[in-house]
């Protein structure tokens, strides 16, 4: 079991110096942070030469610890400070954050704790409000066509009927923010971020080709299903 040290705020604002992977572990450094993010979640540290933990820097101090494999995030200030940044970040074209790889004895003896929240629920709800008009978090474009690598942790998909939507449509095949708003009859501001947490989770991937036609939707005939998993949660 990995203990945490949990020490006040105050104490944390000094600059992390992390003990990197050798060179060839991180063939990702040169890219933008998103991406970076995203492939870090992907490979959940099984990749070869890959960690699962990592830390997320913002001017030279630690944000937060990730364990991608356990699906944990630690932040080193208060939840509601370090997520409240990181929404403003993320809505920039070029946000001041590093994702900074260690190895797993880098992060027991390192990592510091306030709050200790899931990894990719955490980012989900932090994609969603990262832009509140509704606008690609970059390098989205209006443009991209996403589809979904796999379904999403359920716990993501809980009260929200429309993303459950969106998901029975986007794991079978690959469409725009304004085909899924067609299609399923929806919002764009709310598919947009339901796309920019998608893709930040690393749950979506872009693809290529044409859009998605407008047709019946695949997603109507699993309403009563949604209805049914709810009933049962909620037992």
């Amino acid at each position: 079991m990995v203990r945490f040290r949990r020490q006040p705020f105050e104490d944390l604002q000094e600059p992390f110096e992390a003990e990197p992977l050798a060179p060839a572990a991180l063939p990702t450094a040169a890219l933008p942070f998103v991406q970076q993010l995203r492939l870090h979640l992907a490979s959940d540290g099984a990749l070869p030469r890959r960690s699962a933990h990592a830390a997320i820097i913002h001017d030279g101090t630690t944000v937060c610890w990730l364990d991608a494999r356990n699906d944990r995030m630690m932040t080193t200030a208060p939840a509601p400070i370090t997520l409240a940044m990181l929404q403003r970040l993320l809505g920039d074209a070029d946000p001041r954050l590093s994702l900074v790889p260690v190895t797993q004895e880098v992060f027991v003896q390192r990592a510091t704790v306030c709050s200790n929240v899931p990894l990719r629920l955490t980012l989900w709800n932090v994609a969603l409000v990262a832009d509140g008009h509704g606008v690609p978090i970059p390098p989205l474009q209006d443009c991209t066509k996403l589809r979904l690598r796999r379904w999403p942790d359920f716990r993501i998909l809980a009260h929200r009927p429309d993303h459950f939507r969106l998901c029975a449509l986007l794991i079978k095949q690959g469409a725009s923010v304004r085909a899924c708003c067609n299609i399923l009859d929806l919002p764009r501001q709310s598919v947009q971020s339901f796309f920019n947490a998608a893709f930040l989770t690393a749950y979506a991937f872009p693809v290529v080709g044409e859009d998605a036609p407008v047709r019946p939707s695949p997603a109507d005939g699993l309403v009563n299903l949604w209805r049914q998993l709810r009933i049962r949660w909620s037992a």
